[in-house]
C-alpha cells in the first residue's frame, strides 16, 4: 500500500468513524478508496449524515500525513484493508478494521496459531491459576495467545506466554502508544520485544468504554479457537466468545471453582450451550494440532517425562535383542524353542494394521492413536473395541492399549 494510498484510507476512518461498516458499504460501488473520497465531496452524494459531512470539511490531507509521519517516528507501523499482507483471518470477519496501528511483528498474525484468552479484570485467585497454567503450557507448545492487554486475566495470560519466552499478541481498546492501564506498562513494552500490539484507534485515542466490545471482534478474528476463563453473567468477555460462534470457531472454558458463585456464570451457560471444558491445556491442543499438526508441538523437552491424564506419550527405547546364543540339546531335555516373530492377523483392516504396527513399540492411550493416526476418537474407539474383542490387543488400563504378552 502505498503512502498517497494510506492517507486515503485515513481521511475516510476521520469521516465515518473507527469501526463503521458503512465505509465497507460505501467502497463497494467504488474502484478505490480514492474515488470513494473524492466522490463524498460531490453535493449530491447522500452516502453522509449531517455529522459526517461536518467531518468531511475538516479532515485534511495535511492531519492524515501528520498522522503518518507521526507513526513513523514513534514506531508504529499502519496497515490497510487493501495491504497484500493485512491479515486473512480479519479479512472475513464482520466489519474488518480498514486502517490497523501496530507496534512489533506483524508477521505473527500468518505465521503462528492464535488462541484468543479473554476473562475477567477482577478475576478470582483459581481462574488466575488456571490462566498462567494453560497459557503457559500452550505456548510452550508454539499457540500464540492473544488477549486485550487488561488488567486481570489478560494481563495473566500474557506474562504466561512472555515468562515461558514466546511471543503474545495484546489487542487495544486504545491507541498502541497510549499507556492504558498503567499497572501493565512494563507488560506492553515486553510484548512489543518479540510479540504484538494492535490496535484500529489512532494515535492518542483513549480508552473509552466503547471501544472494548468493538475490539472484541478482532480478538475473536485473529484466534482459531477462544478460552474464556472467568465470566459472569453480562462479562464483556462473552462478547468475544459469542463473535467466536458466529465465525464456527471453537469456544473454551475453564471449569467454575463453584457453579454457585455468580463470578462464573457466564462460563457456566457457554459450558451447558456446548463449549469445550478445559482442564489442561492437551484439551486445546489436540483440537488445534489436527488443523496445523505442523505448526504446534505435542511434547516439549520439560514434559517429556510428565504425564499427562488426557493424552499419553512416552518416548519408547527399543528392547534390547537378546545374543544370539547356540542351543545345545540336553539329554533328556528339550531344547528351548524361539521366540515367534509377531504375525500381523489375516483379517486385519488396513487401519487395524496401523494400530497394531504402533502398539508393538508399547502401549498407547486412546487419544494419542488419534493424533498419530489422524482419525476421529469414534472411529478408533471402534476399531480398538472389535480388536479387543478378537483377543489381537488387551486394554491395560486407563484406555491405554497393548498387545497381549505371548
Amino acid at each position: 500500500m502505498s503512502e498517497k494510498g494510506t492517507v486515503y484510507w485515513l481521511l475516510l476512518v476521520m469521516v465515518f468513524g473507527v469501526g463503521n461498516v458503512k465505509l465497507h458499504d460505501a467502497l463497494r460501488g467504488c474502484e478505490s478508496v480514492r474515488e470513494l473520497y473524492y466522490t463524498l465531496h460531490d453535493p449530491d452524494c447522500s452516502l453522509l449524515t449531517d455529522k459526517e459531512r461536518q467531518r468531511l470539511r475538516k479532515s485534511t490531507k495535511d492531519q492524515a500525513e501528520q498522522i503518518i509521519e507521526f507513526c513513523e517516528k514513534s514506531g508504529i507501523g499502519i496497515m490497510t484493508w487493501d495491504d497484500e499482507s493485512y491479515p486473512d483471518q480479519l479479512r472475513h470477519i464482520y466489519n474488518p478494521p480498514c486502517v490497523l496501528f501496530y507496534r512489533g511483528d506483524m508477521s505473527l498474525l500468518h505465521e503462528q496459531v492464535i488462541l484468543t484468552v479473554v476473562g475477567a479484570r477482577h478475576a478470582s485467585d483459581y481462574s488466575l491459576k488456571a490462566a498462567n497454567f494453560l497459557c503457559s503450557d500452550l505456548a510452550r507448545h508454539n499457540v500464540l495467545i492473544a488477549s486485550g492487554c487488561a488488567l486481570g486475566i489478560d494481563a495473566a495470560a500474557h506474562w504466561a506466554a512472555v515468562n515461558a519466552g514466546k511471543p503474545t499478541i495484546g489487542v487495544l481498546g486504545c491507541s498502541v502508544e497510549y499507556d492504558y492501564p498503567k499497572e501493565n506498562r512494563a507488560l506492553k513494552e515486553r510484548i512489543v520485544q518479540n510479540g504484538l500490539l494492535l490496535s484500529e484507534y489512532f494515535p492518542g485515542t483513549s480508552p473509552l468504554p466503547a471501544h472494548f466490545p468493538a475490539r472484541n471482534r478482532i480478538l475473536a478474528g485473529i484466534g482459531e479457537a477462544v478460552l474464556v476463563v472467568e465470566a459472569g453473567e453480562r462479562s464483556g468477555s462473552l462478547i468475544t466468545a459469542n463473535l467466536a460462534c458466529e465465525q464456527g470457531k471453537q469456544v473454551f472454558c475453564v471449569p467454575p471453582a463453584d457453579i454457585f458463585d455468580k463470578r462464573y456464570a457466564g462460563a457456566i451457560g457457554f459450558l451447558r450451550d456446548g463449549a469445550y471444558p478445559a482442564f489442561d491445556m492437551m484439551d486445546i491442543l489436540y483440537s488445534l494440532y489436527l488443523k496445523y499438526p505442523y505448526r504446534l508441538a505435542l511434547f516439549d523437552e520439560e514434559e517429556s517425562s510428565r504425564t499427562q491424564d488426557s493424552l499419553v506419550f512416552r518416548k519408547e527405547t527399543p528392547p534390547k535383542q537378546p545374543a544370539k546364543v547356540r542351543t545345545v540339546p540336553v539329554k533328556g531335555r528339550p531344547p528351548v524353542p524361539e521366540e515367534k516373530p509377531y504375525e500381523m492377523p489375516p483379517d486385519a483392516t488396513p487401519e487395524q494394521r496401523r494400530i497394531l504396527e504402533l502398539l508393538r513399540k508399547g502401549g498407547q492411550n486412546v487419544n494419542a492413536l488419534c493424533v498419530m493416526l489422524g482419525m476421529e476418537f469414534d472411529t478408533i474407539s471402534m476399531l480398538l473395541m472389535e480388536m479387543d474383542l478378537n483377543g489381537w490387543i488387551v486394554n491395560t488400563g486407563r484406555d491405554i492399549y497393548a498387545l497381549p504378552e505371548n
